[in-house]
Order: structure tokens, then sequence, then C-alpha cells
């Protein structure tokens, strides 16, 4: 891992000896280990920054008798040759072909190797401006690979060596240049070490353990290969280890097996069960598909799995009521009610649970709510556990505390939304966070209120506009609505990337991290992710009725209308439902709204159904457990 991890710094590949110290390398462990939070946070953002995987296909047999195994690829895949047409980005390239022809290290700049070359930058530019303190010239490359904008900054020779007609000197790096170069190698760096993990777990055989039939202290091991056209044959040695609480791990004596497992096929064995074990792991070597001398395997903890399951997200504050009248002459009167709620204050309410114990909080070891990123300053949200006060996160042993069962999370926020104009950061957590003894954690997506209204208007008065005849000229209308909306988190909450392609968002039913995880259900059921839909009756109560009834609705369940189509709204849920009826009468003989009217309708409940998301899917799979069902209420 650390001899790929190396491929991603230019000094490694451009053979600089940095005997004493290389920048690029100083200057990254330095925003890595600073005091300086700003810092860190940097670092921090250059980690999760957004890359790519590299491609399956890139793991083939070298034919090099020095570096055989396909993971060799990773580091030179044998595409680049030294050319600018040779060299490439994409996800076929080695990390060391990426790194070489891509960037340069202190003492290779434009020098001993074919790229990158001075011809590939763009035109020079001052940062900061030219005539300020510390104002230095640099220049991005341009072409030849990925765009890097502050790629050589100039020296202090730079103009005397360029007037001698010497072209490649008086260039320096410095710390803009290892920054911006660290935007492209370390999410890379990353990915790549993300690659080598993958390929060594790619194989996707399982196991399970259960009691023997025939005696209560044996355990039955049963390996399978799913009948899966992608699996691969695996022909070597499958053996067993029992991991204590230690995290020692130990060969099981009777667990192991050497055997040919085809696509498809099991194979078991027998042994006596051992005590005190966090889990088993399972691990194969021998021939994997074409691979000789592979080596994978898979970890079965035997701690239950346990998951927050939230049932409720209510207001917490006291209704808004109020009653306005917009207009009172001696024609016509007008007169509006409104209720709301306040949505900064709220709160969210559930369980633990686990399928195999009754009493899961005794396998909790931390349990924290988990905010946006972005969100600025101290989160007005706290986390109570069996109605105790534990801050935003508990931690067993430090709580009085000690196996909770109920969880509720209570927000009393300035503001629901932060950030600037387009980019408006929630205040409330996105998930709550649940990691047990054995080292598992889940994260639970939450649901909350966005906003909740409702309007009863009534209008009595003659209408003196209309081409209505005498005795239908006094129009009396109610009018009724709601508005609805609820903010609901799922996936990881990756709203820069993840889930766009080249041709452009994916639906959210399809997208790996982020699909929808909740179902309405309950006033709204039927309507599917995805859904806008517009209903009114445009003539409701023109022309020269003498009465009228219609009903009005638009429903969005994380979409909403858009010039080209509909435009998925990753984390919102709507509902807007309108009814009028109205009569006209002779304009002698209007009457005017009684005491009393209009009554706003109630507030009504928004439900919905907790489904999970692949992710999600995949990982109750992972320790054979269902996925409980369960309904969220809004109210």
């Amino acid at each position: 891992m650390h001899m790929l991890q190396d491929a991603a710094s230019p000094a490694h590949t451009r053979e600089d000896p940095h005997l004493i110290r290389d920048g690029y390398e100083a200057r990254i462990e330095e925003i890595r280990a600073s005091a300086d939070a700003t810092l860190r946070a940097r670092f921090e953002a250059l980690l999760a920054a957004p890359s790519a995987l590299p491609a399956i296909s890139i793991f083939t047999l070298t034919g090099d008798p020095h570096a055989p195994d396909p993971v060799a690829r990773l580091i030179d895949s044998d595409r680049y040759g030294g050319t600018a047409q040779s060299y490439a980005t994409g996800a076929q390239a080695g990390l060391a072909e990426y790194t070489s022809g891509g960037y340069v290290s202190d003492d290779t700049i434009f020098l001993g190797f074919a790229l990158p070359r001075r011809e590939s930058l763009g035109p020079a530019f001052f940062d900061p401006p030219a005539d300020t303190p510390g104002a230095r010239r640099y220049f991005p490359k341009a072409t030849d690979g990925d765009a890097v904008p502050h790629f050589v900054g100039e020296g202090a020779l730079y103009e005397r060596l360029l007037f001698r007609g010497q072209l490649v000197g008086g260039f320096v790096l410095d710390d803009k240049v290892y920054e911006d170069y660290a935007t492209q190698l370390i999410p890379r760096a990353v990915d790549y070490s993300a690659g080598l993990l993958n390929y060594f777990f790619r194989s996707n055989f399982d196991f399970t353990l259960d009691v023997s039939s025939s005696d209560p202290q044996k355990r039955l091991l049963t390996i399978s290969i799913p009948p899966d056209p992608a699996a691969e044959t695996m022909d070597g040695t499958f053996t067993l280890y029992a991991e204590d609480r230690d995290g020692v791990r130990s060969p099981v004596s009777g667990a192991a097996l050497t055997t040919a497992l085809f696509r498809g096929a099991l194979a078991q064995a027998v042994f006596t069960s051992v005590s005190d074990v966090r889990a088993y792991v399972l691990v194969f070597q021998g021939k994997l598909g074409n691979e000789q001398g592979a080596v994978t395997g898979k970890v079965r903890p035997l701690g239950p799995l346990v998951v927050a399951l939230q049932a409720t997200a209510e207001f917490a504050g006291e209704e808004q009521r109020t009653t306005v009248t917009e207009v009172d002459n001696a024609s016509s009167l007008i007169v509006v009610e409104r209720r709301s709620k306040d949505e900064r204050q709220q709160r969210a309410r559930g369980t633990f649970f686990s399928a195999t114990t009754s009493d899961p909080g005794q396998h909790l070891k931390r349990v924290s709510l988990e905010f946006d990123p972005r969100v600025v300053g101290t989160p007005a949200a706290r986390l109570f556990l069996d109605d105790v006060d534990v801050g935003v996160a508990w931690i067993r042993g430090a709580s009085v505390v000690e196996s909770p069962s109920r969880w509720e999370i209570r927000t009393d926020l300035p503001a629901f939304f932060a950030g600037a104009p387009g980019i408006l950061v929630p205040n409330v957590p996105r998930f709550l966070v649940v990691e047990t003894a054995e080292g598992i954690k889940i994260r639970t997506p939450l649901v909350w209120w966005r906003s909740a209204s409702s309007l009863a208007e009534t209008r009595g008065g003659r209408q003196s506009v209309t081409n209505c005849p005498p005795e239908l000229q006094c129009e009396e209308v109610i009018s009724l609505g709601t508005v609805l909306r609820g903010l609901v988190f799922f996936g990881d909450g990756n709203a820069e990337g993840r889930d766009t392609t080249s041709s452009g968002q994916r639906q959210p039913v399809t997208a790996a991290h982020t699909s929808v995880g909740f179902t309405p259900i309950g006033g709204v059921a039927g309507y599917g992710v995805g859904t806008i839909e517009q209903s009114a009756d445009p003539s409701c109560f023109a022309g020269c009725t003498p009465a009228a009834s219609c009903s009005t609705s638009t429903v969005g369940v994380f979409a909403q209308a858009g010039a080209a189509g509909a435009v998925w709204i990753k984390d919102e849920f709507s509902v807007s439902l309108a009814r009028l009826v109205g009569v006209r009468n002779p304009a002698n003989a209007c009457t005017r709204p009684v005491a009393g009217q209009p009554t706003a309708p109630e507030l009504p409940e928004l439900r919905f159904r907790r489904d999970y998301l692949p992710a999600e899917q995949s990982r109750f799979q992972e320790f054979g457990v269902t996925p409980p069902e369960h309904e969220i209420t809004l109210r």
C-alpha cells in the first residue's frame, strides 16, 4: 500500500533523490499535522474529494517476472511511453505514469523527462495581484494532462535566465503549487489505494456459521460461491480464524478446507466452537480465477447489528395562528386565517433495534449526531438517551446512561438554514450514528419538517367588474389550503458529484449512494420517487356559474418542475392541497362572512415507510440480518 501511495509523489516517480527534504511531501505533512484547524480541514477536504477508482480491466498479468501480479498495473500500466500521445489521465493509467508524466518535482522542473513540457504552460498570472506584498507570477499547465492552476512559479532568476535564452530555468515550486498538485494527486492516491483493497477482497464467496444439528457444541462452516456469471473459481485453501476481544486472530482447529469451488458450488466443515470470539475471519489462499497466489478473506462479526429507528419528527413549539382582514369596505370583505409551526423547534424520536437481542443497548459503544460538514459553529441540537441529555455524542462509560433503549433529538435553531444564497446548509443533524462494541457502525438518515402551514380565505362581496347579470354578481367563496414540506436525509449526504455522470445526474432510484430511502404513505400513497403532479380546474368559478366546487393539488416527491422537465431535489418532499367552494347570489343579497370564519385546516400528518438504500441493504446482507420494517410520522 505504501509503495502504491508513493507513486503519487512526483519526487518518487521522477528519480529525484530528495535526500534532505521534498517540498511537496513536506507541505502536505505540514497541513496534515497542523495545529491550525483551517489547515487540517484543507487536508481532510483533499481526502474526501471525488476522484475515480482504477478500472477493473487494468488488472491483467504483466508478463514481467519481477512484477508479474496484476496489482503492479496500478503503478505502471505499460501504456505511457514518454510521449504526449501516450500519456493518459483516465482510470486505465498507472499511478506512477500519471504522476511522472503530469507533474514535476523540485529538482526535475522540465528536466530529465519528456513530460511535462514547458510548452504545456498557459499565460502567466500574479497571485496575489501584482504590486501587492508577496505577489508572485505563476504559470498554469493547460495541456498534456489535467489542468493545474499553479503549476510552477517564477523564481528570482527567471527574467535573467530568460534573457540569456535559458527557457527551462528560473522556475520554482512553492506551497501554492504543492497544494494544487495535491488536489489531483491525493484523491487519486486514495482511490487507487481503495482499488487495491477492492482487488484483494474482490471475491464474492460467502460463508455461514451454524450450530450443528447433531452436536450443539459443534459448528457447521459452509463456504459458497454464488451462481453469478461474474463469480471466479477459487482453487486453494480456506482457513477459518477466530478473533478474540483483544483483536488477536488464531486458526480454528478443524476448520480448514483445501478444495476447488466453482460458480454455484459449496463446501462444508464441522469444528468445535470457540469461546470469547468477537468475529470469525475466513481467509482464502490459492488460485482465484486466473491469478495464482491470490489471498482474500471475509470477516463475520459475532456481535449483533444495532440500528437506530426513527418513529416521529414533530414540531416542539406552539402553533402560530393569525387572522387578517385584507379587504373591508362597503362592497367586499376578504378575511384570511393562517396556521403554521416553527420549523426551528423540532424533536425526532425513536428506538434502538437489533434482530438478535431484546436489549440492543448493552452492545452500544457510541451514539452521536452527524451534521452537514459545511455547518459552521456549535450545532443547536441535543441528543437525549432515555431522557438524559448527552450533548451531541454518547460514549459508553462516560455517561450515567448504561444501555440506552430510546433516543430523542431536540433542536432549537437560530435559523433552519445557514450559508450563502444558493448554498443552503440545514442546521439540523443529518444522521444518527450508532457504533457497537464489536465495531459495527450504522448511520441512520433522519427525517425533519422543513415547513408546514395551512390557510383559509373567505370572500364575500359584489363583483361589479364581471359581466354577469345582477342576480349573479355577488361572489361568496371559501377556500382552504395546506402546504407541507419535509426535509429527508438519505445516503451519505453527498451533493457535489458522487451521483453525477457525464450524461447528467442519475435518477434517484438508481444512484448507489443516495437513492431515496423513504416512500410516502397515508394521504399521499402511490406517488413514486421523482413524481411531479399538478392538478386543477382552471375554469373553476369562471364565467357566470351560480355555484362552484373544485380542488387543486401539487405534489413533488424529491423533484420539482423545470424548463427541461423534472429536476431532482434530493432532500425535499412537498405536498400542496387546496379546495374552493363558492356561490353567486344577487348583488343586493350579498352575505358578508359570519364571525369565526374562516377556519384554517388542522395541519395534517405526513407518513413515510422506511426503505433501505442499496448500500444499506448490502450491509444488512453482510451480517445476515433482515432490515426492520417501520414507519416514520411527521406531525
